[in-house]
């Protein structure tokens, strides 16, 4: 009799092994397999290459969200900024500048949040949430004044001579290949080098695991977790020209809603992980996920309010996958 009950046990033990060890990867299979199930249209090839293109987006932005995440920092302006940074790429090719302006314009407006960013946080020892916090509502009053009170900047109405290189971004292919997964493809590589393969990735994980013997050991983490923030808010400015260059047109605070994706996809990513570790390759599966169950809601002709409930199931569920998975590695 004991030994039955050892060997149930033992049985349990390995299921809630398992589970802990795969469990996202299996519910994010069964959840695309009953997607699939309901609705027909969902995994035919045309609609998966959409869902695809349209994921970049919130792929590079997740990735930002990841490297801050990873040195328990946080950072609530990446959606203001990457909408932020759109509407200055819009409003420098409407007023008649060069598509390398544009770019280059956007990007500046990135780095510098992103320093203001890194020096209140990292060096003024404001906390994060609140800094970033101030940091979005400032980022959204500039955008509002730019645009004197949200008015859409409009840029596919323009000669097509004017912006036929900067659409080529958003729209453009090489061969099969968009030229936004050609490109987030590249950001992938490099993010994945930067995070996962090089001494200032292996610093933020010797941060995330303990500031004081970090410190300790002769890591500047002061340097480290300024870095990320800088890292963040171009990787944000990046997204928005994309999103730009993608629809034609900029509509301010039009990205804000990518703020809870990037969570979302960021929670998932570390369950793909052994350790529950912020990581790369995990963050674009959780974007891609967020960005399937996106396309369903719109299939299924469902509002932004089934959007935020799935939001909201699923960052409970990682949390609890990832206890889960903590106790059982322990």
């Amino acid at each position: 009799m004991e030994q039955v009950k050892k060997e149930k046990s033992l049985s349990l033990e390995r299921v809630l092994g398992i589970i802990a060890r795969h469990g996202a990867i299996i519910g994010i299979c069964c959840v695309l397999i009953v997607f699939q199930i309901i609705e027909p249209r969902f995994m035919k090839i045309d609609n998966i290459l959409g869902v695809l293109n349209s994921s970049t987006l919130l792929i590079v932005m997740t990735f930002g969200m990841t490297m801050v995440m990873a040195v328990r920092g946080i950072d609530l302006s990446i959606a203001q900024v990457a909408d932020a940074a759109g509407v200055v790429a819009a409003m420098l090719i409407l007023s008649g500048k060069s598509f390398v302006v544009a770019i280059l314009g956007a990007m500046l407006f990135g780095l510098i949040i992103g320093i203001i960013n890194a020096v209140l946080i990292s060096y003024l020892g404001v906390p994060a949430i609140i800094g970033t916090l101030g940091m979005m509502f400032i980022v959204r009053s500039i955008e509002l004044t730019l645009t004197n009170g949200a008015q859409p900047q409009i840029l596919f109405t323009l000669p097509a001579v004017r912006v036929k290189k900067f659409f080529f971004i958003g729209q453009g292919s090489m061969g099969p290949v968009s030229v936004l997964i050609a490109l987030t493809i590249l950001i992938i590589i490099v993010m994945y080098f930067t995070k996962e393969r090089s001494v200032f990735g292996r610093h933020m994980d010797a941060i995330c695991g303990n500031v004081k013997t970090s410190l300790l050991a002769g890591i500047n983490v002061r340097r480290v977790f300024a870095a990320t923030f800088i890292i963040s808010s171009l990787l944000a400015a990046m997204a928005g020209v994309m999103l730009v260059s993608r629809s034609g047109n900029a509509v301010p605070r039009g990205v804000e809603t990518y703020l809870t994706d990037c969570f979302v996809a960021v929670y998932i990513g570390t369950l793909v992980s052994a350790r529950n570790k912020f990581n790369i390759i995990g963050s674009v599966i959780g974007a891609l996920f967020v960005g399937f169950i996106s396309n369903f809601i719109t299939l299924m002709g469902m509002g932004i309010a089934y959007k935020n409930i799935f939001n909201g199931v699923f960052i409970i569920l990682a949390v609890a996958l990832g206890v889960l998975k903590s106790k059982v590695n322990s």
